[in-house]
């Protein structure tokens, strides 16, 4: 850390309290829903038997896993306007350092579960008989569980000598160090546009299979009694629903 961090002070131009007000509001809010999904889903045993939920669940568990071990150190050091977390600013670094290495943890398992979900939702509806017939639940534990071990590499980096930690006193977190580290900065960025591309790809090319079925389907039903598309109002829901998946 530079020693403009080392004070782990907020800045004076953010309004700490304010900042700190809506964190929680975004954390209850996430904490609700994401729990609600996921109780309701671990109570249907049924589900269990498809390796979609274990995708979905996966998901779930990650944003579980942001909004309750990185979003209330951001509140905490918001409200109070400095990051507290130590007594001195050797064990502030340490703290910093674990802190910064959960959060970049959370947020490459959280990316990571939705590239999952959209290769899943990809496979089972473009390679739908070779999904039926090599994807099975224990299957789909494996892989979250690589993915998790992927996520826990990348976020130790830093303690390796590959990146940096830093304290960002824009918003109270300890986030990866960009300055002087152009390897580490350009190494995330690669793996960042590697997840966020297989997302974008996977779901384009579903929607575009999805649109020629629903296509094909008019054509081969459409007769002179039955004039028009009637497929054309699923189309259009289809193109929007992928389109919001991907944003």
């Amino acid at each position: 850390m530079d020693d403009i961090n080392n004070n782990f002070t907020l800045s004076e131009d953010v309004n700490g309290p304010l900042l700190a007000a809506v964190i929680g509001m975004e954390m209850l809010a996430g904490l609700i829903t994401n729990s609600f999904v996921l109780i309701l889903t671990a109570c249907h045993l049924k589900n269990w038997k498809q390796p979609t939920t274990v995708f979905l669940s996966n998901m779930l568990a990650n944003n579980l896993v942001v909004i309750l071990f990185t979003m209330p150190l951001s509140i905490i050091t918001t409200a109070s306007g400095e990051w507290i977390f130590g007594s001195t600013v050797s064990q502030k670094e340490s703290a910093c350092y674990f802190a910064a290495c959960i959060f970049i943890f959370s947020i490459l398992t959280a990316t990571e579960s939705l590239v999952l979900l959209s290769f899943d939702r990809f496979f089972f509806i473009v390679k739908a008989l070779q999904y039926k017939k090599y994807m099975t639940v224990n299957r789909a534990f494996i892989i979250v569980a690589v993915s998790w071990l992927l996520a826990a590499f990348l976020s130790m980096l830093p303690f390796f000598g590959f990146g940096a930690f830093e304290f960002a006193f824009s918003y109270g977190m300890c986030v990866p160090g960009w300055r002087g580290q152009a390897g580490y900065a350009i190494f995330s960025f690669i793996v960042i546009s590697i997840f966020i591309g297989s997302i974008t790809v996977t779901s384009i090319w579903t929607m575009c299979f999805t649109r020629k079925y629903l296509k094909n389907a008019a054509t081969n039903i459409s007769t002179a009694a039955s004039p028009g598309n009637p497929y054309a109002a699923q189309e259009r829901r289809v193109i929007g629903l992928f389109g919001m998946l991907i944003i």
